[in-house]
């Protein structure tokens, strides 16, 4: 008795997690047809999988099939795990369909094997969300730190410039600086005094005293902490403080 339509399995050629699994399994298995089925099922997760677990898979037409379908996540994913990878090709097509959220556009700087860093600062750049270009100076193999932070002072976030002057191997401090004075930020100027190893302290002080409201705890703290406190006291003093 034939079996009702509704409970047919669904053709090979419509059903990518058969596809892939035919690709695992079977002896003979048909991969150049395999892989042409399978793109034309669009499924960023099993055209990844393929290219990591298939005996054989065309990687140039699937890492085309994973930018034409926008898939961030899994561009990501092939540039740690596909044997065969076009990295440059790739990097463009992510820079491409990035858009407003470059997490894995910086997680490829971080654990591609290969990859274009002066390129992929820029794409991050052009972005303008700092966050990114902080977590890429601190955690790529190859940064270019006097363009990193032309573009992260540029952005004005005095958080992500705090933490930049805290962390990097190498910060603009003196714009930093400037772009810190300019933001108003008493939380951020009172921390840079804490942990940056360039600072004024004068500058920075007056910036508290001028906020009579917003600088309120942060002159409190300062006057508590260590490196403030000396600093402070010199300042009352009438040192010159040499940063």
């Amino acid at each position: 008795m034939a079996a009702r339509p509704d409970t047919e399995k669904p053709p090979l050629t419509a059903d990518p997690d058969r596809i892939y699994n035919a690709g695992l399994a079977e002896e003979h298995f048909d991969f150049i047809d395999g892989t042409v089925r399978l793109l034309a099922c669009s499924s960023p997760r099993h055209i990844f999988l393929a290219g990591r677990d298939w005996a054989l898979f065309d990687h140039a037409a699937g890492l085309q099939a994973l930018i034409k379908l926008r898939s961030t996540e899994f561009l990501y994913q092939a540039g740690i795990y596909w044997k065969t990878f076009d990295a440059a090709i790739a990097l463009t097509g992510l820079i491409d369909v990035s858009g407003n959220d470059p997490e894995y556009l910086y997680r490829a700087g971080r654990f591609w094997h290969t990859f274009d860093y002066k390129k992929g600062l820029h794409a991050l750049a052009s972005l303008k969300i700092p966050r990114f270009i902080y977590y890429a100076g601190k955690e790529w193999k190859t940064f270019g730190y006097r363009e990193g932070s032309s573009a992260l002072i540029a952005m004005g976030d005095p958080e992500f410039i705090f933490y930049a002057g805290a962390h990097w191997k190498d910060f603009d401090y003196d714009a930093g600086f400037e772009k810190l004075l300019e933001s108003g930020n008493c939380e951020y100027i009172f921390k840079a005094g804490t942990l940056w190893r360039r600072f004024d302290y004068t500058r920075a002080w007056l910036k508290l005293e001028a906020a009579a409201v917003d600088g309120i705890e942060w002159r409190g703290r300062a006057l508590e902490q260590d490196r403030w406190r000396r600093a402070i006291r010199q300042i009352w003093d009438g040192m010159k403080i040499i940063p």
